[in-house]
């Protein structure tokens, strides 16, 4: 590796900094700093002399699927040392699996385009804006220096003294404000809030007003890079955040389906349902996006249909906890959602929970459409003496149990008492 090219040694940097900007300013760049308008002096150095700014938010979510990829690194590895050549030099790699993406390598490959805006530079030479670009540009230079010698020299502007926190702040209003929800993967995108407020502090007011956002996308976003987090760790695949980057709408919903009002457990529940349905998406038979809703309308019938397939034991009734949470009588059959979540969660069981999900909703659906045919009534009622048939045919037999028949005999005469007033009364 030639150590020069991602960027030069601290004091040598300075120098080159320092040298290359003219006493008189040839150009300058309107910026606003620290809430003052001001033109800073656009001048041109080596483009082997800028250092990438790790804390750069696109790249944080490959920063930890590096990191996982690489467990003899430590966690602090992109934050220990920002100086180190081998880091600067990973950094770029991964900087460039976002110009690829982006299509910035072809669109720079083609000699015509040129640079047009300076690269920002803090007073350190770290880029603030402009790491995307900047690492193109070295790639067509360092492959082919004759074909891009345009690229051997890049035009910078260096900012005044300024702490983390307005850092962030120019970052934002240079670069993520315009283009966040258009050119910021989504996970990328919520890993940058959640480490902003853990390095400064920053509440979700503060970067609803920075992001131009509102502060409850601030609030989504985090929750879902939460849920997302937790489907990778159930799956064995821990900081695989590309796994993910394809189901934003997945976790949006079900985002959206546990805010619906319903008890800790039955989220729980409700989420690790899900993950069976993101792991293969098109199995729910319709979008996933509207697949999961469904999972929260008709949850219970989906928990008593995982029930009988995964018995889980109830947990014993603790006294001391009823009393915490408002007293009142214990309850007879303790709910076993928390149970039965952590049981469905287990990837061995992944595609049985799938197939039993997919058969409720689709089961629903049937039934919703049958509801709003006219004939629903005369289909039930036929489908009901069809099986009393059957009963009266098969069943009546000496060693069928009788335990708990004559209950379902009496419940059935008022329902047809009920169905008898009705015909009545419309044909009164």
């Amino acid at each position: 590796m030639n150590a020069s090219r991602y960027g030069y040694p601290f004091e040598r940097r300075l120098k080159e900094l320092a040298d290359s900007k003219p006493a008189v300013p040839a150009a300058t760049w309107p910026m606003e700093v620290k809430g003052e308008k001001l033109e800073l002096t656009r001048f041109r150095v080596p483009i082997e002399v800028p250092k990438y700014r790790l804390g750069n938010g696109r790249t944080a979510s490959l920063q930890e699927q590096w990191l996982a990829s690489n467990s003899d690194k430590p966690a602090d590895y992109f934050e220990s040392d920002p100086e180190l050549d081998v880091v600067q030099e990973i950094q770029h790699d991964l900087l460039l699996l976002l110009v690829k993406d982006a299509g910035l390598l072809d669109y720079f490959r083609d000699k015509s385009n040129k640079q047009v805006e300076p690269i920002i530079l803090d007073e350190s030479g770290f880029v603030v804006n402009g790491n995307r670009r900047l690492s193109c540009w070295r790639s067509l230079y360092f492959s082919e220096p004759a074909e891009y010698p345009h690229f051997a020299h890049i035009d910078v502007v260096v900012l005044p003294h300024c702490d983390d926190k307005e850092i962030d702040r120019i970052e934002a209003n240079l670069q993520i404000k315009k283009d966040i929800k258009a050119k910021y993967s989504w996970e990328a995108r919520a890993m940058m809030l959640r480490n902003k407020q853990k390095q400064h502090g920053f509440t979700d007011a503060d970067l609803a007003e920075m992001y131009d956002m509102a502060e409850s996308e601030v609030k989504q976003a985090r929750s879902m890079l939460e849920m997302a987090d937790a489907y990778l760790k159930s799956r064995g695949r821990e900081h695989q955040w590309s796994d993910v980057s394809g189901s934003e709408e997945a976790f949006k919903q079900l985002y959206k389906a546990a805010k619906k009002s319903m008890s800790a457990p039955e989220q729980a529940l409700l989420k690790n349902a899900a993950f069976a349905l993101i792991d293969k998406p098109g199995t729910a038979g319709d979008r996933l996006y509207a697949a999961i809703p469904k999972i929260q309308e008709h949850l219970p019938k989906v928990k008593a249909k995982l029930a009988a397939a995964f018995p889980v034991a109830q947990p014993d009734p603790d006294p001391t906890t009823q009393e915490l949470f408002g007293g009142g009588p214990i309850q007879a059959n303790p709910d076993v959602s928390y149970a039965l979540a952590a049981e469905i969660v287990k990837p061995e069981h992944a595609d049985k929970v799938r197939e039993l999900v997919v058969e409720v909703i689709d089961t629903e659906s049937e039934l919703r459409k049958e509801l709003n045919n006219a004939g629903y009534l005369l289909k039930q009622v036929t489908d009901a003496h069809t099986r009393l048939q059957a009963a009266v045919s098969d069943g009546l037999r000496p060693d069928s149990t009788t335990e708990g028949v004559r209950q379902q005999v009496e419940s059935i005469d008022i329902l047809l008492g009920k169905i008898r007033d009705w015909l009545t009364s419309k044909n009164a």
